[in-house]
């Protein structure tokens, strides 16, 4: 008698969206066990800011045009939704005002997104429309135009990741100055904290101090790993307190996380489907080998 058995096991990966080493906004996947960035698809030459899991298994992001698109996962290819009514910033100049799109997130397929005031908003998954939810969110609003230049050559940047996990909606955010001349940075604008989001009413509670530079954030298997674009590693993040432990490094082709996702693992009937498949070839290589004798 000879036994049969599949061991199939989906890789621990997340999807990202990120800003390439171009500044093009890129999609692909991170092994969380290695680091290593494949890219999938071209790239959307308006940037995307934030991900997440859409109505039926869709992916949505936000673009720096404040459009949302919906990423075919398997090509990486964005198809536009339609505007969201919040302000476009493609490039950074002083007309980028408090309610240029940001972020975006969801949770149990509704979709959340944020502006420079830290606003929250629902986005209709089929027009791209934002509808206001929470002004005053309790997430401080970004003290600079993001990615913007001071008169000393620092530069303004700003950080946050909005995903779900447990069944609750969570966010990150940070803003600070870099250096480019010491390459380090200057000062840190706004202290980084992670925060709990009510999905109703839109507005946050801090539970506490997180590290600095999260730009993407996803729930796999039970542990949310956390991209630290300042120091490329890959953590793991603690709901409880906003603490962190390395778990390891991604690689830096992924270019800056803005975004991240669970990549789905094959459902229990699909584990199935490819076992039987696998037991009826080698029925079939055994029926052929008999024939030959």
């Amino acid at each position: 008698m000879v036994c049969f058995a599949a061991n199939v096991k989906a890789d621990s990966s997340a999807y990202v969206v990120s800003a390439g080493i171009t500044g093009d906004g890129i999609f692909g996947t991170v092994d969380l066990n290695t680091g290593a960035f494949q890219q999938i698809g071209p790239v959307e030459p308006d940037g995307y800011f934030g991900l997440a899991q859409g109505p039926n298994g869709s992916l949505a992001a936000l673009t720096y045009a404040g459009n949302l698109v919906s990423i075919n996962a398997a090509t990486g290819v964005p198809t536009q939704i339609g505007a969201t009514g919040l302000g476009a910033c493609v490039v950074p100049t002083p007309a980028c005002g408090p309610t240029s799109a940001f972020s975006l997130g969801g949770l149990n397929g509704t979709i959340y997104a944020t502006d420079y005031a830290n606003s929250v908003f629902v986005i209709n998954p089929s027009s791209g429309a934002a509808t206001l939810l929470a002004h005053n969110s309790g997430i401080p609003a970004s003290p600079f135009v993001l990615g913007s230049r001071n008169a000393n050559g620092t530069f303004n940047f700003g950080d946050e990741a909005i995903w779900q996990s447990g069944g609750k909606l969570y966010a990150t955010y940070d803003a600070w100055i870099f250096d480019p001349t010491s390459s380090s940075i200057a000062s840190i604008a706004v202290a980084p904290e992670l925060y709990q989001i009510d999905p109703t009413s839109g507005l946050a509670t801090a539970i506490g101090p997180t590290a600095l530079g999260i730009g993407g954030v996803a729930d796999v298997n039970g542990t949310n790993y956390a991209f630290d674009d300042i120091t490329n590693q890959i953590l793991s993040l603690d709901l409880a307190n906003g603490s962190t432990s390395v778990v390891g490094a991604f690689d830096s082709s992924a270019g800056v996380v803005q975004g991240a996702a669970p990549v789905p693992e094959p459902r229990p009937f699909m584990l199935l489907g490819a076992a039987l498949l696998g037991l009826a070839a080698y029925r079939r290589s055994r029926l052929s080998f008999q024939r030959a004798k």
